[in-house]
């Protein structure tokens, strides 16, 4: 992770700079991502997705946060916590869920009890339950490593109940506050389509850029262009069709490249393609 207050502190300017440009300064920028001249802002990206109505599923929290005990059995809480976890994947959600708040009660002080915490969030998540799974997450304090997850949690939580200010404040915190945290471009592209959606076309077009000049080997990449051409397919202001086939063509150009597996490999790549033919066919009297 080389410079992540700099990229915190690009992605706070980001929109400031976007219009302080203008839109010659702007057009630039999008043409140097089309001709594919993206610079590799993170030393390493780390794939995972999680898209508001797109391809994949939430990563379930990560399983990796305990403490080294070397070669000693778990103890009771871990063992509350494995059990929890198999629960969840055999699909006992009310039993693992009783495992989770057991290690929460018994173990306060326990290193592992975050991670109950956000197990038991996820729960009430995927249980349309969100006013419980934010009472859960806002129990992780800010000096815990499971807090980037919490606050981004919390606003999918805020996204579901339909409290799009708070989602776009809690996504907001986790893309400036934490830049290289796992799920921070997925906070940029919810951010981005809960923009779309409301008719913010600059700020969506805005969390599209960031994704891909700062994010350009995770899975979200794919979505971040097809999220820049939709800008410009349905925004009223920006509405510009010839950049929106242009950045269809973009992406199925960079879905024949070998070395580009996110967009070869693409769930997006269809969709690109029925897009694109529709543009042509009816903006530029191409194809049937």
């Amino acid at each position: 992770m080389k410079h992540p207050p700099r990229i915190a502190a690009i992605i706070l300017l980001m929109s400031t700079c976007l219009m302080a440009q203008g839109t010659r300064q702007t057009e630039a920028i999008i043409q140097s991502i089309l001709e594919g001249e993206v610079p590799a802002e993170r030393e390493e990206a780390v794939p995972k997705a999680s898209v508001p109505g797109e391809k994949k599923p939430v990563q379930s929290p990560r399983k990796d946060l305990k403490p080294d005990r070397g070669t000693e059995a778990p103890g009771p809480d871990e063992v509350l916590l494995k059990t929890g976890i198999q629960l969840y994947n055999a699909s006992m959600n009310q039993a693992a869920l009783a495992k989770f708040n057991e290690l929460k009660s018994k173990y306060p002080e326990s290193p592992f009890r975050d991670s109950a915490v956000i197990w038991a969030g996820k729960i009430y998540l995927g249980a349309n339950r969100p006013a419980e799974a934010i009472r859960e997450y806002a129990a992780i304090a800010e000096d815990s490593g499971e807090y980037p997850m919490a606050l981004y949690s919390i606003g999918e939580a805020r996204y579901k109940s339909g409290n799009m200010p708070g989602a776009i404040e809690s996504f907001y915190q986790v893309s400036s506050r934490f830049p290289d945290h796992e799920r921070s471009d997925d906070a940029l592209l919810f951010l981005g389509n809960i923009y779309l959606n409301g008719g913010k076309g600059t700020q969506a077009l805005e969390a599209s850029i960031n994704i891909i000049r700062y994010y350009p080997d995770r899975e979200t990449v794919d979505d971040a262009y097809y999220l820049m051409a939709k800008v410009f397919e349905k925004d009223p202001t920006l509405r510009d069709m010839e950049t929106a086939r242009r950045v269809h063509r973009a992406f199925l150009k960079r879905a024949n490249d070998e070395g580009s597996p996110q967009f070869r490999n693409s769930p997006l790549k269809a969709r690109v393609e029925r897009d694109l033919r529709y543009i042509e066919s009816t903006y530029f009297k191409m194809g049937n």
